[in-house]
């Protein structure tokens, strides 16, 4: 009986050791939390990304054709490229008019398209599509602008040049005049 007992008051012991426990840790527990209430005002925040202030020249034996813009799209055409190292440029801001900061999420070239004429047309347009020669730049530093990251803060603009020419290894020059068309650049801006 005595053993009974015994064993009564151990179990009656862990019992009242668990509750004490229990209480123990619930009195030096404490729970914190954070509660947020945010608006997001996202018809009041305006993102316009545009050209502006569109500048072109020539340079070496190259005659400059026509360029407009409509905010956000470039448009260069109708310009004579004669011999190697002639080149035809443009300059011109890409201000970012919004509230909200603007990052280059990737740059893209497509083209061109060449035509030729005549017999040779074919040889021609191959030989000018393998020899012109381009790139977009920053034109302060003359680094190129192909790379993804460039912050463009709200309010503020880089200015950029964009160039075309005959490259110097070009050796010989078409038989008839080629047209290329379709040269794009196109600049993908993401949130920063």
């Amino acid at each position: 009986m005595k053993n009974n007992h015994a064993k009564t008051y151990i179990i009656v012991a862990i019992f009242l050791s668990i509750i004490g426990i229990s209480i123990a840790y619930a009195a030096l527990s404490q729970q914190l939390q954070i509660k947020t209430t945010t608006t997001v005002q996202s018809s009041q925040t305006s993102w316009n990304i545009a050209f502006e202030s569109v500048s072109c020249q020539a340079a070496g034996n190259a005659v400059l054709g026509t360029f407009e813009t409509n905010g956000t799209t470039l448009t260069i055409s109708g310009f004579t490229l004669k011999v190697p190292n002639d080149i035809v440029y443009c300059s011109f801001y890409i201000k970012n008019k919004g509230e909200v900061n603007a990052k280059i999420s990737s740059v893209n070239y497509e083209g061109p398209t060449c035509s030729g004429t005549g017999t040779t047309a074919t040889a021609d347009a191959n030989l000018v599509k393998t020899y012109l020669c381009h790139d977009l730049v920053w034109d302060n530093s003359g680094t190129l602008l192909v790379e993804k990251g460039v912050v463009i803060p709200a309010g503020s603009s880089r200015t950029v040049r964009v160039r075309h020419w005959l490259c110097s290894s070009l050796r010989s020059l078409p038989t008839n005049p080629v047209t290329f068309t379709n040269a794009v650049y196109t600049i993908n801006f993401e949130q920063a």
